[in-house]
């Protein structure tokens, strides 16, 4: 559903294409969901599948792996800021839905958490964009 979406942004962003091996396939991540009982949003699934590897995902904002992915409120943390001051998730009632919005939680004393404008597929492009570009990336 959203893989056609990340290999055309993939390509318009880097201009190359995603490569096999910049995912992790569709049986792996159906496998360590399985194994952590974790229920993901079909968008994020879809990332980890094709473009989960992708050395993008290690920049600034570092995308967890599957196993790493939990729990902090009520807001299901999928990737954090490299200085682990900035989280990025889902919140609860929102994890089975195909492309719910992202929260972004900012540490002090406990974490603030703030409503992002983007759907999830919007927020991972979005990341890429400024990684690469420095350029903000406006919300479809």
């Amino acid at each position: 559903m959203f893989k056609e979406y990340y290999k055309r942004r993939f390509q318009e962003i880097f201009g190359f294409s995603l490569q096999p091996s910049d995912g992790l396939g569709n049986n792996f991540v159906q496998a360590k969901l399985a194994e952590s009982a974790l229920t993901l949003p079909k968008a994020l699934i879809d990332y980890y599948a094709i473009a989960g590897q992708h050395c993008i995902n290690k920049e600034h904002n570092q995308l967890l792996p599957i196993e790493e992915i939990g729990w902090i409120d009520n807001k299901l943390v999928f990737m954090e800021e490299y200085q682990s001051v900035v989280f990025c998730g889902i919140d609860q009632a929102d994890v089975s839905k195909l492309n719910p919005i992202v929260w972004q939680g900012i540490k002090s004393n406990s974490i603030d958490w703030y409503e992002e404008n983007y759907k999830l597929n919007q927020f991972l492009m979005a990341m890429w964009k400024w990684t690469v570009t420095g350029e903000q990336e406006e919300p479809e």
